[in-house]
Order: C-alpha cells, then structure tokens, then sequence
C-alpha cells in the first residue's frame, strides 16, 4: 500500500513537474506538493508523451476565455478524436478536478458530428490525413482546437502540439482562436513555443500583459512570434 502510494505521488509530481517547465501551472496539484524549476526540467522525460499532452490540454481550458459565460456549475468538457491512449490518461488526470470550479469530463468522439458544445477537442494524429476538413465541420463554433500535426496551426487549428528535443511543446494561432470568438490568456502565449499573430491584433491588443507575452515569445529561447498570410495586415511581426 506504501508503495503504491509512493508511486502514485511521484507519478503526479512528475506530471505537474512536465508541465511547470512549459510554464503552464499556475498552482501545484493539490497533494503533489511544490516543484523546483531545476526538479522539473530533471524529471520531465519521465512522462509518456501521451501523459503529457493530458495533462496540457486540462490545463489550457484555465486559459481560455469563450464568448458565453456559462452557469459557474456547468461541466467543462474535452472532447477527444482519434487519440484514445491520450483520452485514457485525461481521464485519469481529470477525475476529482475543476477548472474555474467547474468538474471536468472527457467526451470520447467517434466522429467528429458527436461533437456537442464541448469547450475543447483534441485531434489525434491519425486524423492528419483529413484535420483541415474535420476543423471545417465545426463551422466556427466556440471551441478551442488542439491539434497533433507537422502543420497543425496551417490546418487550422488554434494549439498544435510539437515534439522538441522529445519534449511536448505548443504553438498557438492567436487569429484562429478569435475568429471563434475564444481569447486566450498572456500567460498561456508566453508560454508558448511559437505565437502566430498579426499586425492589426498587435495595435488592438497591445496591453502590457499581452506586449509583454509576445515580446517574450519573440525573443525568448525557442520561442518566436510570426504572421501568417499574404495579407497586408498578416504579415510578419515582431516586437
């Protein structure tokens, strides 16, 4: 019995440990306790990749802001397609959370029409084949679109997961995020591997919190702020 709770306690440590290193976690997991920097970067690729991205994808939703301001009793859900090792693990990550006080439930897809209002869907890479089609069908709604794909973002979606020095990193399309009238925090930005942006969205948001996210993202090591498109108001920025 000791061990197994030895185990469980290291396995989440471990989990919070991955995930303070991308600078996600605002607080400890309760019963994890406090991770160093140091700690954390150390024990990081103690995580299967597919603990990783669960434990990623129930963090952004503390990051988001949707355009309806649900019931604070409303279940926030995390749709999963095509990823069921990912879906097995969030699951597990997920049982006995909240997010801004609201439980969590993982909604396992068949397709992509079982979708039903949930906040965010992650998109596994045995769909890369067709991702840009399945982003399509959602039609604009309000949900927030992780992807798993060389060019994830360029597919449209608004996260896509990297693999960098076998390490799970992000990169975030700020554009596709507020064309589905989703906004997302500063901090998650700065944490980013890669920021795309555009020149109009840096003059309209040009807060210090943001300023100081992308200036982060432009400079900092990897990290690096880009627009996409041949549009004027696309081009590349860097502050």
């Amino acid at each position: 019995m000791r061990m197994r709770a030895s185990q469980a306690l290291t396995r989440c440590r471990t989990l919070v440990a991955a995930l303070a290193v991308a600078g996600v976690v605002a607080a400890p997991v309760p019963g994890c306790g406090q991770e160093g920097a140091a700690a954390a970067a150390a024990r990081e690729s103690a995580y299967s990749e597919e603990e990783v991205k669960a434990a990623f994808l129930y963090n952004f939703g503390s990051y988001v802001q949707w355009p309806v301001a649900d019931r604070p009793n409303d279940t926030i859900s995390i749709a999963v397609l095509a990823a069921p090792e990912v879906a097995a693990e969030l699951e597990r990550f997920v049982r006995g959370r909240t997010i801004a006080g609201r439980p969590v439930r993982v909604h396992r897809l068949r397709e992509i029409s079982d979708l039903e209002g949930d906040e965010v869907l992650f998109i596994g890479a045995a769909e890369n084949g067709r991702l840009s089609q399945l982003i399509d069908a959602l039609d604009g709604s309000p949900t927030l679109v992780v992807s798993d794909a060389p060019d994830g973002l360029s597919e449209g979606a608004m996260i896509n997961f990297r693999l960098v020095e076998r390490r799970v990193r992000f990169e975030v399309s700020v554009p596709r995020a507020q064309e589905a009238g989703l906004m997302l925090s500063s901090r998650l930005l700065s944490a980013a591997l890669r920021v795309e942006t555009t020149r109009r969205d840096l003059e309209q948001r040009a807060s210090p919190a943001l300023a100081g996210a992308l200036r982060h993202a432009a400079f900092g090591v990897p990290a690096a702020v880009s627009a996409c498109g041949a549009a004027p108001d696309r081009c590349p920025s860097r502050i």
